[in-house]
């Protein structure tokens, strides 16, 4: 690992090389901990539990709900200046509050699914306070000459961790599922999620504060409507309202569509996270040095013009038939790679220094409150529509497919919205395709002639 951040740091950035390990291994227990406690472990666990449709959209609108506390997070941030402490705080309560969920799998009642809510409202709430001053204080940590590389770097450790914890988790469920014994596996990944939570604060702690001036003297209602004066950044969070609208409203469906019409088993579903995640290890870096290269924006649409597609594929598969989705993991994972590069760092390049925070937590909680929305639109759509059974050839279209094709409709929608912001020295789209399209003639062009080189000395 040493020698991966020296390619990114000069010999005379020794602490900038470790403050760069640090956050690398922050992040990948931190995704131990998320993938452990979300996705489709926790609509498993939430059905389990006893939750329909509408609970489970209802689990996806909480997170996102939750960002308003960002806004709180900002404040704070910018009256103390104490980034490091309040992100810390704050994680500890989101990851540690999990232990209290660790006896309702082993207990029965109807109240249980109401204290899963509670809880997950707690934490959620607690990550978007830290969220607002860890975004803040970690792109003061990264330089931007190295942002693209070094992030494409992390999101390829991170999406290592991200392998390793489904397959663990999936394993562990599955074994216990088959024995009849489902609320001890969601016990035990609960447990270690937990742990891993801590281990990442620990991680965390090591860094150092970068101070940041207080902003004392501005009015509460003055400091928070600062970003949307800015006519540019308005714009970027109006885009990002559609595309998380579109998002929302079929986001918490796609586990529970594997789980409850296609039949999978967690660990086939761990399978098809696993190689979403491999595409993104492969992929990291070279999207990183897209976005350094030609900026966030060419990246950011033309991922998103690939991803508007893919709820459509999940009209494809059906039980026993789910073949289509190897190609769905690597196919999304590799363009899912490439736009959560450029969307993180887009509104990280678009904001001033000083008041970064407060621009972070509301383009947050203006494009979260699309995402918000439209899981609960899901969720009550789903529940009216759960009825639903139409034969199509040889599939049966069931509630799930008809909010996909919603969703890929808004995908479209927000996607072209993207053309019309603009950054400083922005590249045209066009000139990315022709730049991938000549790397990628350049290798194979390499890769032939190694082959015939191999091919005559063999003969």
């Amino acid at each position: 690992m040493d020698l991966a951040y020296q390619k990114l740091t000069s010999d005379s950035e020794p602490a900038l090389r470790k403050s760069l390990e640090w956050i690398t291994l922050e992040g990948t227990y931190a995704m131990v901990f998320s993938v452990l406690t979300g996705g489709a472990f926790l609509t498993g666990f939430a059905l389990l539990l006893g939750a329909n449709d509408f609970e489970i959209g209802l689990l996806g609108a909480i997170p996102f709900l939750a960002q308003i506390a960002q806004l709180a997070s900002a404040y704070l941030v910018d009256l103390t200046g104490k980034r490091k402490s309040i992100t810390i705080s704050s994680l500890i309560i989101a990851r540690q509050t999990w232990w209290l969920l660790l006896p309702l799998p082993l207990i029965g009642g109807e109240w249980r699914l109401g204290v899963l809510l509670a809880i997950i409202i707690i934490s959620n709430i607690a990550v978007m306070m830290g969220t607002a001053s860890w975004m803040s204080w970690l792109a003061d940590l990264v330089p931007d000459r190295i942002r693209g590389r070094y992030f494409g770097f992390r999101s390829a450790i991170i999406a290592l961790s991200t392998i390793t914890a489904t397959l663990l988790g999936g394993a562990i469920l599955d074994y216990f599922k088959y024995s009849n014994r489902a609320g001890y596996g969601f016990a035990i990944i609960i447990g270690i999620g937990c742990i891993f939570g801590i281990i990442a604060v620990m991680q965390m702690r090591k860094l150092p504060e970068k101070p940041l001036a207080q902003n004392e003297s501005k009015a509460y209602w003055i400091y928070m409507l600062e970003p949307l004066r800015n006519k540019n950044f308005k714009h970027l969070i109006r885009i990002f309202l559609v595309w998380n609208f579109g998002l929302g409203i079929s986001a918490a469906f796609f586990s529970a569509h594997m789980l409850t019409n296609l039949k999978m088993s967690f660990t086939q579903i761990s399978l098809y996270v696993s190689a979403a995640s491999i595409a993104a290890v492969l992929l990291n870096k070279p999207w990183g040095r897209l976005v350094d290269r030609f900026g966030s924006k060419p990246i950011l649409v033309l991922c998103a013009l690939g991803i508007a597609f893919v709820p459509m594929i999940w009209w494809i598969p059906r039980p026993g038939h789910i073949w289509i989705l190897a190609f769905e993991a690597v196919y999304s994972g590799a363009l899912w790679t490439g736009f959560n590069l450029a969307a993180f760092n887009i509104p990280i390049a678009n904001s001033p220094r000083n008041s970064r925070t407060t621009y972070l937590a509301i383009f947050s909680v203006i494009s979260g409150m699309g995402f918000f929305i439209a899981s609960i639109m899901g969720g009550i759509l789903a529940q009216n529509w759960k009825e639903i059974h139409w034969p199509l050839g040889v599939q049966t279209v069931v509630n799930y497919h008809l909010l996909f094709a919603i969703s890929s409709i808004l995908r479209i929608l927000a996607a072209f919205m993207m053309f019309r912001f603009h950054e400083p020295r922005e590249k045209d789209l066009p000139s990315v395709i022709q730049y991938m399209g000549d790397s990628l003639s350049k290798r194979f062009s390499s890769g032939r002639q190694l082959f015939l080189r191999i091919s005559g000395i063999s003969g």
